[in-house]
């Protein structure tokens, strides 16, 4: 009967390492709470467009201000021309524009009197992210037709920009993909760190002339080596797979490093309040799990609530996802993404120096 002693036995064990077992419990439910409040809210998305208004007649102004905005997801801007809305769609501020043509109004009038006449709009926008594109496409085709009170013909000239090529789904999820593998950084730097300090080992060099900031830069430069192999194996397989590389590559590559940085510091403020690695692993994966959620690696930030959307710029990767798809698949350059570059240095320097500061206070004690 020794496998039902060795059975009470582990069921102590895991009994007793509350933290773990609370993790096997909650974690699965964690994550269907997160997916359901990121992806099952009721509230709508929302996409920011502009209007161009070339037309400049009663009739359009009212499309401008009545007629788009009765789409909930639209937040809708006036822009004086089409390149000056051009230019804000390059940098990321808006998803898409619409220009209104010269003699909009005078074919309103006439469909709403019974004389044919065809109307026509120009929608401009970027394909980068598939989903949002098309139903930013049906929505304001579908606002049209309303606000003429007809079906057809209704023409609306959609024009993808920012790109040289078809954006696929490869493109999309990609970069995305990247930023979770760097996730995983927090929960193997806590769990290598955890490791060495519960076997006594960083105690022991603390017997030795070594500093604390000496041996926690040591596993920091040796994790990060492990994390530059990683972003470039990820980009090649992602390039083998048909990903498209239109900007910087090493402007993004850059982004990586930083988001990698601050997985590592995160990583070792895991380790300082862990006990050991049953308790590091779990802690870790508690809160790894729902940030790529809500950061949008796999799915739009776009189609995501407002509050969910605000939770995730808290942090940096959803500005290291936003940043690296607008640099690879839009071609942005160092201006584009230069709010979402000082974010990542400031949380890359701010999680390492805490984390030094708190796993060298944990082993000075």
């Amino acid at each position: 009967m020794r496998f039902w002693q060795l059975f009470l036995r582990n069921l102590k064990e895991t009994y007793r390492d509350q933290l773990a077992l609370g993790f096997l419990l909650a974690f699965p439910l964690l994550f269907m709470l997160v997916f359901g409040v990121a992806l099952g809210a009721n509230e709508a998305p929302s996409y920011r467009i502009a209007a161009v208004d070339d037309d400049a007649s009663p009739i359009s102004a009212s499309f401008i201000t009545e007629g788009l905005p009765q789409a909930l997801t639209l937040e809708v801007e006036l822009a004086s021309s089409a390149a000056d809305a051009l230019a804000s769609l390059k940098l990321g501020d808006i998803r898409a524009f619409v220009v209104i043509p010269p003699g909009f109004g005078e074919a309103v009038v006439a469909i709403r009197s019974g004389t044919p006449a065809n109307l026509n709009l120009d929608l401009t926008y970027d394909e980068s992210d598939l989903a949002v594109s098309g139903e930013i496409v049906q929505t304001v085709r579908a606002i049209l037709g309303e606000f003429a009170a007809i079906e057809s013909p209704i023409t609306v000239n959609a024009h993808p920009v920012n790109t040289q090529a078809k954006i696929t789904q490869i493109d999309f999820i990609a970069p995305g993909i990247i930023i979770f593998g760097l996730l995983i950084m927090i929960p193997t730097s806590a769990r290598i760190m955890t490791r060495d300090k519960e076997n006594g080992y960083l105690r022991r060099l603390l017997t030795t002339p070594t500093h604390p900031w000496e041996f926690i830069l040591g596993y920091s430069l040796c994790l990060l080596l492990i994390a530059v192999i990683q972003i470039i194996f990820f980009l090649l397989i992602g390039w083998l797979f048909g990903m498209d590389i239109l900007g910087n590559l090493a402007l993004a590559f850059g982004v990586y490093v930083l988001a990698a940085i601050a997985s590592i510091g995160l990583g070792m403020v895991v380790a300082a309040l862990a006990k050991s690695q049953t308790q590091a692993e779990p802690l870790t994966w508690l809160f790894t799990m729902p940030l790529a959620i809500i950061s949008g690696v796999w799915f739009s930030l776009g189609s995501m609530p407002s509050y969910i959307r605000a939770i995730s710029q808290i942090f940096p990767y959803a500005h290291a996802v936003e940043a690296t798809r607008a640099i690879l698949l839009r071609g942005a350059g160092f201006t584009a993404v230069g709010s979402d570059l000082v974010f990542l240095v400031a949380w890359a320097v701010g999680a390492i120096l805490l984390g030094i500061f708190m796993f060298g206070r944990t082993m000075r004690a």
